[in-house]
């Protein structure tokens, strides 16, 4: 049994999240994503991130996230040029990695500050340019639950049966297999609080 976010709708809740903040198309949505087959949870988050742009009306430009030592630099500079040239012009980015607020540091290298940016993860730096206001929302994996809810199917598997948990499970089962975990929409207004939530139950990031 897998217990935690499922890729494909964690990227289609992220698109989304930016689509309510988009200015009626037409208009470009830059997707800080992954289009590597060899890496399928990032193709998957990518891949549901576009359906649910695409299906809004918007076009999509993917950049798949330089992971080298440069990338951070590779990733401001393309982005950037993007949204300075773009037909139709660009309306919003998101990112889907923790590398996220690279989106932020394009759109301001650009002068766009005002550019929907939307999120994936809590690093330091997305959690920086969410107070700055450069990156209204992001979503994070629910990872405390992952580690707290796995002891307690196991131990439900063991007294009850496999068959007696998944029908406690069945609410959040999108399959036989598949427990989901779903992700925590964070806006920029909210930072702080999800962030003493964490401290709450001892999972700061």
């Amino acid at each position: 049994m897998y217990v935690g976010t499922l890729n494909h709708a964690a990227g289609a809740t992220g698109g989304e999240t930016l689509v309510r903040m988009l200015p009626p198309g037409p208009g470009t949505v830059v997707i800080h994503g992954s289009l590597d087959p060899t890496w399928a949870d990032g193709l998957r988050r990518t891949q549901g991130a576009q359906g649910a742009i695409e299906r809004a009306g918007y076009e999509v430009v993917v950049r798949s996230a330089d992971w080298s030592h440069e990338g951070e630099a590779n990733d401001v500079a393309w982005m950037k040029d993007l949204i300075e040239t773009a037909d139709p012009p660009v309306v919003g980015m998101i990112g889907l990695f923790n590398v996220a607020y690279r989106c932020a540091m394009a759109a301001e290298a650009a002068g766009e500050r005002d550019l929907p940016v939307v999120a994936f993860d809590f690093d330091p730096k997305t959690v920086d340019y969410m107070r700055e206001g450069l990156i209204r929302a992001t979503h994070v994996q629910r990872q405390y639950y992952e580690g707290y809810l796995v002891p307690y199917i196991l131990y439900g598997i063991k007294t009850i049966g496999l068959d007696a948990t998944r029908q406690i499970l069945a609410p959040q089962m999108v399959d036989g297999e598949r427990f989901n975990l779903g992700l925590d929409v964070v806006p920029a207004d909210k930072v702080d609080a999800y962030n003493d939530f964490l401290a709450s139950i001892g999972a700061s990031q």
